[in-house]
This record gives structure tokens, C-alpha cells and sequence, in this order.
């Protein structure tokens, strides 16, 4: 029986340091496909068009846990439609996911691999930072931590994009994945993925002991968090 008043701990197949990199490629082909149908783009989107308001001036954004880099595309795309000057980067951890965003970019972005955590500590700087299905892959704690350095480290604000803690969102992307996922990652990761995902509850504790007050957190299909922070 799961307990779905409390976060799972985790970790996912794919928070493994050695994953073949062909297995990645094939999962974060199927979260493209994922995102596209069940709004996953739409919902960041929405966030970013409450923070990108000027088409007069150019916005730098960072997109933590960039994965395979499809974010970045969907973002320069709506860049594009609205008519916005956007200069984008992607931050991972892992080799793969890189290789597969400069493998599969539609423009020329900026891909770093390293350490989230060690590179906003470093002092830099832009205008807002995203993070789409990336915290439910830390503890609360690691989160508070993530949060507060994306603060300091962002002129305009913050998206965040990420699960619900559901038993119907879980059982449906258990059904869904196991019908049509050719990823063993996928199958395993997707389901765990909303058992480590949150509840508004959730949210507002990791805000509270952030010292953050100003939290926009607002449900949105299917089964997802949107939160919007401004600077």
C-alpha cells in the first residue's frame, strides 16, 4: 500500500551515474512526447509569459535539470512566436543529457555541464531561472537549498514545473507507459516520479523555510504544480 502523504525518497533508475547512453536518449525521447500531449511545455510557458513581459529588451534564462534539452526548445520557439530576444541555457549534470541537447537543439544554445548547486554559487546571474520535472529528484531539504540559490542568482523570478502527488496520476502514467513506453527507464521512473512528486502542502513548507513569501502555486492539468516566484 503506498502512502501517499509523504514524498517517496526515491532515487529513480535514471539519477544513476551509469545509465547507457543510448537508454537515456530513448528516455528523454518518450519525456518529449510526455510533455507535448499532457501540457507538461505548456505549463512553463505559462510562467514564463507572467515574468517576459518587454520586447525591447533581451532576457537570459536558465533552464535547471535541462534533461535532453526540449524545454530549451519549446522555450526558443515561443521566444520566437512572441517576438522576444531570449539568450538560453541549459544546465545538467549528466554527460548524456548534453550530448543529446546539443545533438538535438533547433538553435544555438548554451549547454553547461556541471553542478547546479556549485554554479550558482558561483554568482552568476540571469533573468529568470526555470526548473521543469527536476525538484522532485531532490529531498525537502535539498530543494529549500536549490531554491535559495536560484533566488539569488535570478533578476526576475523563478519557474517552477512540476508533479502532483496523485493515485490517478499514478495509475495513469503506470497504464500509459506500460501500453506504449518502449523505455525501461521510462516504466520504472514515470510512476516513482509522482510518488516523489508534492502536494500544495509540500510546497508551502519548502517555502517557508525558505523565507519565501511571495510563492505563486496554482494546479494545472494534468496533475502538475505551477509556481511562479517574482524577484
Amino acid at each position: 500500500m503506498i502512502d501517499w502523504s509523504h514524498r517517496h525518497p526515491g532515487p529513480e533508475l535514471m539519477d544513476g551515474d551509469d545509465i547507457p547512453a543510448k537508454d537515456l536518449f530513448q528516455n528523454y525521447r518518450e519525456l518529449h512526447v510526455i510533455n507535448k500531449w499532457l501540457g507538461g511545455y505548456r505549463i512553463t510557458l505559462k510562467g514564463l509569459s507572467s515574468l517576459i513581459t518587454d520586447p525591447q529588451r533581451e532576457y537570459s534564462i536558465l533552464d535547471v535539470g535541462c534533461g535532453g534539452g526540449s524545454m530549451i526548445n519549446e522555450i526558443s520557439k515561443w521566444g520566437k512566436r512572441k517576438h522576444f530576444s531570449l539568450r538560453l541555457t541549459g544546465i545538467d549534470l549528466s554527460e548524456a543529457a548534453i550530448d543529446f541537447s546539443q545533438r538535438n537543439e533547433m538553435d544555438h544554445h548554451n549547454w553547461l555541464r556541471c553542478d547546479v548547486f556549485k554554479h550558482l554559487n558561483s554568482g552568476v546571474k540571469y533573468d529568470v531561472i526555470t526548473s521543469t520535472l527536476f525538484m522532485h529528484h531532490f529531498s525537502d531539504q535539498e530543494i529549500v537549498e536549490l531554491i535559495s540559490r536560484m533566488i539569488q542568482s535570478c533578476r526576475v523570478g523563478i519557474v517552477i514545473n512540476d508533479l502532483q502527488r496523485n493515485p490517478v496520476a499514478f495509475r495513469s502514467i503506470q497504464v500509459l507507459t506500460k501500453l506504449f513506453s518502449k523505455s525501461y527507464l521510462v516504466k520504472n521512473d514515470a510512476p516513482l516520479s509522482v510518488q516523489r512528486s508534492f502536494r500544495k502542502q509540500d510546497w508551502k513548507k519548502i517555502f517557508e523555510s525558505s523565507g519565501i513569501s511571495s510563492a505563486q502555486i496554482k494546479w494545472q492539468w494534468a496533475f502538475r504544480y505551477l509556481i511562479v516566484i517574482r524577484k
